[in-house]
């Protein structure tokens, strides 16, 4: 029977995992197209070098990953795929499974600090799974991302090596993973270092496994060597030029900096109030009532150093927000009592009813909508060979942050630029982008140019309630006759 809801919640989880592969295209950071995607671009010849971020030509980003995704990209190249959309919901899938199996793996972890108690451990691996962000930040082709799902799998064996027979394998295995965890995100060592000291400390693990697990991080830490030389092309320590740029010289200082509490005030704000709230309060007070337990020491280290950074993107706490289902199942089961007396009143259990309900809906649209709305433009244009050039009003729609996306635009589409309409003499023929809405509302009552693509569906131009879309970036574009 326990076997049966675990695997209800695998299949569950598999679904919205797949799905988001699938649907959640385009990427949820910048770095994740500019420090993933291009860089598997430029290892395949579609860009070069100089178009890439600043973070190429200061040699401070790890290729691990991007050499990960570059076999996948090899082989199904060779098997005959062309489309970059395709090739990147292979890699979304990819990321997405390989971080469902490393959470699968965890599961046995989950158990163990729930006492063996099946129903208790189902429960918060439940939560852990299908909390309504999880299968989004796992189909990410982000560095957050893959360094979680390595952390999750070093973890897995490392907290389980005194019930392992080949324990020397196992802890060269967990220290390995853990190696390739900080090569995917170097911040992941805020949450391996501690978790190694915790175990130490505690004797949970043993000096000889310690030791072991250490003997495999070093292995996989300079592994990327290998990688960067695969790269750069040259001899190179990532880990140096990151310290260097961002510390030594400062880089960083020249974005905005936020104080040392703005990641509680942006959990509040980006996150679903009614599901992100019980998360939030749960995690805080869990920081504080299990500050000897291993789940405090993986999280709370990598919290107070991005805290401590005055840079800050809810990104960062990616790695940290998987495990808030868990602090909250804690809660659950340690307060039973008060729980049950909130799910014996019709509000309480009304409440309750709303809070899921909310977790539900969010987890299909996180699921079902692009992460990037941009993307589904670059595929339409994919799918319209005739569309040879294009003319756009102000910006180049391949162009963000000042970076050219290369990855994918079609090597035979022109893109000219364009201030004045006027200045286009005959529109006859042409195909005209927009990226602002108000210019949408001014260019769509001229006659003989019909709207091809919409970022909104073409029924919201009738709802323009309050002219919300001439306040929006909404992408168009049109084909004069």
């Amino acid at each position: 029977m326990k076997d049966r809801s675990l695997n209800r919640i695998l299949l569950a989880a598999l679904f919205f995992h797949v799905f988001a592969a699938y649907f959640s295209s385009g990427f949820h950071h910048f770095d994740e197209h500019f420090q993933i995607t291009e860089w598997l671009n430029f290892k395949n010849g579609g860009i070069s070098g100089g178009d890439l971020a600043w973070e190429y030509r200061e040699k401070i980003r790890p290729w691990f990953q991007v050499f990960a995704y570059n076999g996948i990209y090899t082989l199904f190249s060779t098997l005959g795929v062309q489309s970059p959309f395709i090739h990147l919901f292979i890699l979304r899938l990819f990321t997405s499974l390989f971080g469902l199996y490393s959470l699968f793996c965890f599961y046995p972890i989950i158990k163990k600090w729930f006492n063996e108690d099946t129903r208790k451990s189902e429960f918060a691996f439940m939560l852990m799974t299908l909390a309504w962000y999880v299968p989004y930040i796992f189909v990410r082709t982000s560095s957050e991302s893959f360094g979680l799902s390595f952390f999750l799998l070093g973890t897995s064996l490392f907290l389980r090596l005194n019930s392992f027979k080949k324990q020397i394998l196992y802890s060269l295995l967990a220290g390995l993973f853990f190696g390739l965890s900080y090569q995917a995100r170097f911040q992941m060592a805020a949450m391996v270092a501690p978790l190694w000291f915790y175990a130490l400390f505690t004797k949970q693990v043993s000096y000889r496994n310690c030791a072991l697990v250490a003997l495999g991080v070093l292995f996989g830490i300079g592994s990327g060597l290998y990688f960067d030389l695969w790269g750069y092309g040259v001899w190179n320590f990532s880990l140096w030029h990151y310290f260097r740029t961002n510390f030594l010289e400062g880089i960083m200082q020249n974005v905005q900096q936020y104080p040392f509490w703005w990641y509680i005030r942006l959990a509040f704000n980006r996150g679903i109030p009614p599901v992100s709230l019980p998360l939030i309060l749960a995690m805080i007070f869990g920081w504080w009532k299990y500050r000897k337990h291993p789940l405090t020491w993986m999280t709370l280290p990598l919290f107070l150093f991005h805290s401590w950074v005055g840079h800050k993107e809810l990104r960062y706490l990616f790695p940290i927000i998987i495990f808030a289902p868990l602090y909250l199942s804690f809660l659950i089961f340690d307060y039973r009592e008060k729980f049950d007396f909130l799910q014996s009143k019709m509000w309480g259990r009304g409440l309750i009813k709303f809070v899921v309900g909310i977790n539900i809906l969010f987890l299909v649209i996180s699921t079902f909508r692009p992460a990037n709305p941009s993307v589904n433009f670059y595929k339409y244009l994919w799918k319209t060979p005739k569309i040879k050039k294009i003319y756009a009003h102000v910006e180049d729609p391949f162009f963000m942050l000042g970076l050219p996306i290369k990855f994918y635009k079609r090597s035979d589409l022109q893109v000219e630029i364009f201030e004045d309409l006027t200045k286009l003499g005959d529109l006859k023929g042409r195909y005209l982008f927009f990226r602002k809405g108000k210019d949408l509302m001014t260019f769509e009552n001229i006659p003989n140019c019909e709207l091809l693509y919409l970022t909104y569906p073409r029924f919201s131009l009738n709802y323009n309630i309050g002219n919300w879309l001439s306040r929006s970036r909404v992408w168009s574009l049109f084909h004069c006759h």
